[in-house]
């Protein structure tokens, strides 16, 4: 959450500090960027008051009658101001987006979000629940821009979380440690699919209840009076859909953004018993959405699920996961499904196989 003061000058080495912001008004915004930025802002200032004032509907007219959007393009980092109920936006990213109106949407999009229920919740947002604002956030999110499809992959992130037994309450609890500080698309899916279910059997105004009871009682206790169960039995239900969801073999949002294996390495060849592959995967992505947090490698003769790392030769182009082979692992040839979500939605699913021989 951005704790500094909104008002800060945007300076560039071409730009005199007195004409580095530029102030972009609407009904209900106020944006300011830097001056060699106005076209940006001036192009997606529109669709930004539309996206207020859908927000604004959607979390029950809690958001001001005018949000300042401080638009900083030297930190990567976004959040609200409690202060003035402010929202700064980073656009800072490694990987120099070329699509800069598109992120510039989306974050603008989260963060409004984000103040809506915020301000509905009585700024409620702390690390036991945090996964369902997150989770609030993405499905708004996709629902402004008509990209609820993209949601669909939350539902294979929460199975595969299952799978490696990091989904239910205790493990989302502790947001730090679950998300390691990273606003993805895996970090959201818990609150997606939980709140996503309590809407298909309540009604879509349930969660709404849900972040208003946030104001005056527990986690548990407004689960409890959201949902109307105990927040045990709400969880179970929870789960229970999850476990029951008829994955995809693909998901397809953009056919040429969806992620390709280019190549497949096991090192060694052939493994030992009581040792370990490591696999190297290579993947490619268009818009540079593709993080390790989206990629998982499922054993099949274990049905262990592994998830990806950086490459740990410091090799930024490759993945890496690594496969133990136990002392007691027949000689033999296994397989292994790889899984890639981008941050878009879109999944792929490729099977590869791996050696055991005999010590």
């Amino acid at each position: 959450m951005v704790s500094g003061a909104i008002g800060l000058c945007f300076l560039s080495p071409e730009i005199a500090p007195s004409q580095s912001i530029d102030r972009i008004s609407s009904a209900h915004i106020v944006m300011r960027m830097p001056v060699a930025r106005e076209s940006l802002g001036r192009d997606a200032i529109g669709e930004i008051e539309q996206c207020y004032i859908f927000m604004n509907r959607a979390t029950g007219n809690s958001l001001p009658g005018k949000i300042l959007i401080d638009v900083d393009w030297d930190q990567p980092d976004s959040g609200c101001n409690k202060r003035d109920a402010s929202i700064t936006i980073g656009m800072n990213r490694p990987d120099k987006m070329v699509d800069l109106r598109a992120l510039l949407l989306h974050k603008v999009g989260r963060e409004i979000a984000r103040l809506g229920l915020l301000e509905l919740s009585g700024w409620a947002q702390r690390g036991d629940t945090e996964f369902l604002f997150e989770g609030m956030i993405e499905i708004l999110n996709h629902e402004f821009d008509h990209s609820a499809r993209s949601l669909e992959s939350a539902w294979i992130y929460s199975r595969i979380l299952d799978q490696m037994q990091m989904l239910g309450y205790n493990a989302q609890r502790s947001w730090s440690v679950f998300s390691a500080g990273k606003r993805f698309h895996r970090s959201a899916a818990p609150g997606v699919t939980f709140l996503t279910t309590f809407r298909e059997l309540q009604g879509r105004d349930r969660p709404i209840k849900f972040f208003e009871a946030l104001k005056k009682a527990s986690l548990t206790a407004s689960l409890a009076t959201a949902f109307r169960a105990p927040a045990a039995e709400l969880e179970n239900i929870w789960l229970k859909r999850v476990r029951e969801y008829h994955e995809a073999e693909e998901i397809t949002i953009v056919a040429e953004d969806a992620p390709k294996l280019l190549q497949t390495e096991t090192i060694p060849q052939s493994g030992q018993q009581g040792t370990e592959f490591l696999v190297r995967l290579l993947l490619s992505d268009r818009n540079r959405d593709l993080f390790p947090d989206g990629i998982f490698v499922k054993d099949e003769r274990t049905q262990r699920v592994l998830q990806a790392q950086s490459s740990p030769d410091k090799d930024v182009e490759y993945m890496a996961v690594r496969i133990p082979i136990e002392a007691n692992c027949p000689p033999g040839q296994y397989s292994f499904q790889i899984t890639a979500m981008d941050e878009a939605g879109n999944m792929r699913r490729w099977t590869r196989s791996y050696t055991v021989g005999s010590n």
